[in-house]
């Protein structure tokens, strides 16, 4: 091959103007330092008091609790005792007003029977009928010696009835 000398052409370049740069310098400027963080204490106690003031009202209201649960344990035992009480009183009320009692309690003080009692007249206040009085009793031992069976006859308190006659609406089923 034949062998030219060729020259070199030089590498073509762009042309650039002459104070343009390819990109544009960024401008710097001073800043200030950012703001440390604030502390994380405040908060920290904000969370610790709100513990703390959640745990206590818990421990006062389970404090109030077992002292209303006392008192209601003492007024049922006091309730269930008073009942029972009045449950004694009404069976001794109702023993000591059965006339056979009644009978003896007025034979202590003194009273006697009446064989043949003596009404007064409201329109007129006159006695119809004739009385003794207890003084004149004590020398007539018929009056004094009065059986109290015979003066007050024996109470059917805690009897059942002969025969239930019920209230009629029933239909038959006692029959």
């Amino acid at each position: 091959m034949a062998t030219t000398s060729a020259v070199q052409a030089p590498a073509v370049r762009p042309v650039r103007k002459p104070g343009t740069s390819a990109a544009p310098k960024p401008r710097l400027t001073v800043v200030a330092a950012p703001k440390a963080a604030g502390s994380s204490m405040p908060f920290t106690l904000l969370c610790t008091l709100i513990v703390a003031a959640t745990l206590a009202a818990l421990l006062y209201m389970n404090i109030q609790m077992s002292g209303t649960s006392y008192e209601i344990t003492r007024l049922q035992s006091q309730s269930q005792r008073l009942t029972e009480e009045r449950q004694a009183l009404a069976e001794t009320n109702e023993r000591l007003g059965t006339p056979q009692e009644l009978e003896r309690q007025a034979r202590e003080i003194g009273m006697v029977p009446v064989s043949d009692p003596a009404y007064i007249d409201l329109d007129t206040g006159e006695v119809i009928g004739e009385t003794s009085p207890s003084e004149q009793t004590e020398g007539n031992p018929e009056l004094k010696e009065v059986p109290a069976e015979a003066a007050v006859p024996q109470a059917e308190i805690y009897d059942e009835p002969e025969s239930y006659h019920g209230m009629g609406n029933e239909g038959n089923e006692g029959d």
